[in-house]
């Protein structure tokens, strides 16, 4: 599926303990608009699955271009992924992330093993767009959008 291009996120949640977590995704799919619902896999081996699988709630922050630095900060197992960002709370004390292009706060409604991933399915409660172009992972590395008006016309 590397030939496939698709958004970049970083999915957030708190712990029981009010720890917060967070994990790049690039599997992140609308499944229904009535009632809203997302599905967000996270790797089985991942170190933070567990925490997402018993949350409440969690975010899903699409991340504008630009951003490909908090796409990396979020891929490795770190204590400190959220150090020096600027960060407020959502949904269920979720910690949210500012100057992203999209952000739907979601109530977990469900999780199911799927091969060597999780299925995070969660009904979004609130959403934010805005004005921003977003980050597109595609071949293993970050791309952008090309505006129409640099795309070569057609003959």
């Amino acid at each position: 599926m590397t030939h496939w291009p698709t958004g970049v996120a970083v999915v957030t949640t708190a712990d029981r303990d009010g720890w917060w977590w967070g994990f790049t995704a690039s599997a992140v799919s609308e499944v229904s608009a009535r009632p809203p619902l997302v599905s967000v896999c996270v790797d089985r081996d991942a170190h933070c699955r567990s925490v997402f699988t018993a949350a409440d709630a969690y975010a899903v922050h699409v991340l504008r271009a630009g951003q490909e630095e908090l796409a990396d900060r979020f891929t490795r197992d770190s204590a400190n992924d959220f150090e020096g960002l600027p960060v407020s709370w959502g949904f269920e004390d979720v910690p949210l992330l500012d100057d992203v292009a999209v952000r739907l706060e979601c109530r977990s409604v469900r999780s199911m093993p799927a091969g060597d991933h999780v299925i995070l399915l969660g009904e979004v409660v609130r959403a934010r767009t805005g004005p921003h172009e977003p980050l597109v992972y595609l071949e293993q590395g970050f791309r952008r959008l090309a505006r129409p008006d640099t795309l070569p016309r057609a003959s």
